[in-house]
């Protein structure tokens, strides 16, 4: 007896087996495909467009096994498996350390998807039905969800664990600047590179602490503070000045690092907004001490006095100001004995411009030790109008009053060291 043979059903999917000729025959033209594919994603992407030889072919030979691994899985109706996640995974974790970006590369899965079918339609329309072009693009669509997961996982994690390696990279070459660790040029520049990171060539520096509270006998100092609540005050002035700086830096140039040492914030800033800073201070009851113009060289000392000002600032001079300059940073280390006290600087941080303007010390001199611009005026032998009128240019100048009783002794003590 000869057994029928029962043809299938218009419109029912071919018997799986017969894919396999689909398959061979699309694989055939691999090499075109693959061709398109590249072209319709340096075409469609920037980011693509000015990739190097050797990762132009690393792009090639996934896009290699991504087409041959949705011909299997759509010829033999199977689905991605735990190793195929891995490997997408893997994929985004590569694409986080090269820095591509994460909607560049689903993006270029999407262009090439788009480039097959329509490869398909114009060549393979013979050998492909309906049918089994509906389940091929299910297949690919599902791959497409599931690697795109896969794929950002992986990105998105390689890149916190990225994010946060720099991060604790950079803070410790913050902690070795500001330690005089990183003195020779050649050994910064070469750590810097590996960094993919350049430091502005003079930068500003910050020593932040919450303040103690205030009392009608003692105004506001620093508190003594856990590294909890200087880093929290580190931060916060950091991320505000930063939004400021990284507008006019250069695409490497670091515009903004913090630490916590000695217990207190510390942050450097490409160029502080002093008007913002003070305000930052006063709003979230803060004290500060800020050095401008600061170099690699020049880091370690610097970062001594500022904490050392920060900390032993007498009542006197908080006062007057939240957020110490460096004027009032070299006083404080020459009146209290610090080791880096330097009577040789204090007039030039004191009185800035004109600490070698001879009427300007002698009319401050006068105004010190006398009852007023009259009394001053006399012992000048000039009009008090002259005198008022040379203080307002040093106020002016100097961001100094001469009138409080701080900015009276800086510029006191500014005139004695300079006279030492």
């Amino acid at each position: 007896m000869t057994k029928k043979t029962v043809p299938p059903a218009q419109g029912a999917a071919p018997p799986v087996a017969d894919r396999r000729g689909a398959v061979a025959r699309i694989l055939a033209d691999e090499t075109g495909m693959v061709d398109a594919f590249m072209a319709a994603i340096a075409r469609e992407i920037p980011a693509y467009a000015n990739l190097d030889a050797r990762q132009l072919e690393e792009v090639r030979s996934i896009i290699v096994w991504t087409l041959r691994r949705v011909l299997e899985l759509w010829s033999v109706d199977g689905a991605l498996g735990p190793e195929d996640i891995r490997m997408f995974r893997s994929v985004g974790a590569v694409r986080a350390r090269d820095a591509r970006p994460l909607a560049a590369v689903l993006r270029a899965y999407r262009v090439a998807a788009l480039a097959f079918f329509d490869r398909i339609g114009e060549r393979f329309a013979d050998a492909v039905s309906v049918r089994d072009l509906s389940a091929l693009a299910r297949v690919w669509l599902t791959v497409l969800d599931q690697s795109s997961e896969a794929i950002f996982d992986g990105y998105e994690s390689t890149g916190r664990v990225l994010s946060e390696d720099r991060e604790r990279s950079l803070r410790g070459l913050l902690t070795d600047l500001l330690l005089g660790r990183q003195s020779h040029a050649g050994t910064l520049r070469a750590r810097l590179r590996e960094l993919d990171a350049e430091l502005p060539s003079s930068f500003d520096l910050m020593v932040v602490s919450p303040a103690a509270p205030a009392t009608p006998a003692a105004p506001a100092s620093p508190a003594a503070t856990g590294p909890d609540q200087a880093e929290r005050a580190a931060a916060l002035v950091t991320a505000a000045l930063d939004a400021r700086a990284a507008g006019a830096a250069a695409e490497l140039e670091l515009t903004s690092l913090h630490t916590v040492m000695d217990g207190v914030g510390v942050a450097l800033v490409k160029a502080v907004d002093v008007t913002l800073l003070d305000r930052l201070v006063t709003g979230h009851d803060l004290t500060g001490a800020l050095l401008t113009g600061v170099t690699a060289a020049t880091a370690p000392r610097d970062h001594r006095i500022a904490v050392h000002g920060l900390r032993h600032a007498s009542p006197l001079v908080w006062t007057e100001r939240r957020v110490l300059d460096r004027g009032d940073l070299e006083v404080v280390a020459l009146v209290t004995g610090h080791p880096d006290a330097d009577p040789g600087r204090v007039a030039e941080a004191v009185l800035g411009p004109l600490a070698h303007d001879a009427d300007t010390r002698r009319t401050l001199d006068a105004v010190i030790y006398s009852d007023g611009a009259p009394t001053a005026a006399a012992r000048l032998h000039v009009h008090p109008q002259t005198v008022r009128y040379r203080l307002r240019r040093l106020a002016a100048t100097t961001g100094r009053d001469p009138r409080t009783p701080w900015n009276r002794f800086a510029f006191q003590t500014a005139l004695l060291a300079s006279n030492s």
